[in-house]
């Protein structure tokens, strides 16, 4: 087994959970989570360290994972520098080993692999929801506010809304399984920054009416979401009406459903993904083992002065942190 240090911004993620029997392999490849060892063949680090780590590995295996969209905080070049590759969607990124890929963020459903892989489609007694928490300390999360308002006035009581300040819920599993389309509304919207948003959805064979990534197509067959846009939410309303007045379409699109839940859970998601990126750098890079050293993440991440957001509202790490915390 090739030996792989993984170090993440939450400890306390259930991150076994999204691999086969919850065994932490995938491939060649043996995970180490958040773990202390001595010596690895590659290290990943996804967004940040907890403190400064000595490890034996070969330097040019050395890996980070970006975790934040251009509209959220910056890295800092020397914190960049550590690393022989990083993974990102990001625009802003100073590295000359930047590889542009999406980030293959965990889902969020309350689910395992095993669990997901084999469900069956699950039935559904409602049409339409949306999940957007009431945050607005970025450009995007203003926009996103405005355009569900619009929605719920075009919509009325045919559209379900959910999230923090709005709608609370314990598990999002329980919100998305009953319906059958679900609204999926990114914070920021450029190429090969994908979230866990829509692949919740399908998780929970919900067709989605998607805004976030822009080059979507890349990961995923067409048929399986419908684009929608935060700036024509008149538009977005009446194609939600035209899909929830057949009942026919959900049944139709079924199918695409199906071959982009399947394609996410053994290509997408974050430890196949990550597992084909780790498979193109051993084939790039020499085995030789050193001695690396790997200093906290300096990023900083920029907050308008007011009003103030709630700490768990900023960061992957405190996003997980608050999610999962709540859990066990």
């Amino acid at each position: 087994m090739i030996e792989v240090k993984l170090s993440t911004c939450a400890p306390l993620w259930p991150w076994l959970r999204q691999m086969p029997g919850g065994q932490a392999e995938w491939g060649p490849f043996r995970f180490h989570v958040d773990s202390d060892v001595r010596d690895c063949d590659m290290w990943v680090v996804f967004e940040s360290l907890e403190k400064t780590e000595i490890v034996g590995c070969p330097p040019e295996r050395v890996i980070f994972i970006a975790g934040e969209p251009d509209s959220i905080g910056s890295y800092q070049t020397e914190f960049l520098k550590q690393f022989f590759y990083v993974i990102s969607g990001r625009q802003d990124l100073t590295h000359p080993r930047q590889l542009r890929i999406q980030q293959g963020h965990p889902w969020f459903v309350e689910r395992s692999y095993d669990e997901l892989f084999s469900l069956p489609p699950v039935v559904k007694t409602r049409d339409v929801c949306v999940i957007s928490s009431d945050k607005a300390f970025t450009e995007g999360h203003q926009q996103r506010l405005a355009f569900v308002e619009i929605l719920k006035q075009k919509l009325g009581d045919r559209l379900d809304v959910y999230g923090r300040g709005i709608r609370g819920f314990d598990s999002k599993w329980d919100v998305l399984a009953p319906y059958r389309y679900a609204i999926v509304l990114e914070n920021f919207s450029g190429d090969d920054f994908l979230t866990e948003k829509l692949p919740d959805a399908w998780l929970a064979y919900c067709f989605p009416l998607y805004f976030g990534c822009t080059n979507v197509g890349r990961y995923f067959k067409e048929g399986a979401w419908q684009e929608i846009s935060l700036n024509q939410p008149e538009a977005a309303a009446a194609a939600v009406i035209e899909l929830i007045d057949d009942p026919s379409n959900y049944e139709q699109r079924l199918p695409a459903i199906i071959s982009a839940r399947e394609h996410y859970l053994n290509h997408a998601q974050f430890f196949a993904n990550l597992s084909n990126i780790l498979q193109s750098v051993l084939s790039s890079t020499s085995g030789k083992c050193e001695q690396v050293t790997l200093h906290p993440n300096s990023a900083v991440f920029k907050l308008p002065e007011a009003p103030a957001a709630p700490p768990e509202n900023i960061t992957w790490r405190d996003k997980y942190k608050h999610w999962w915390s709540s859990k066990v």
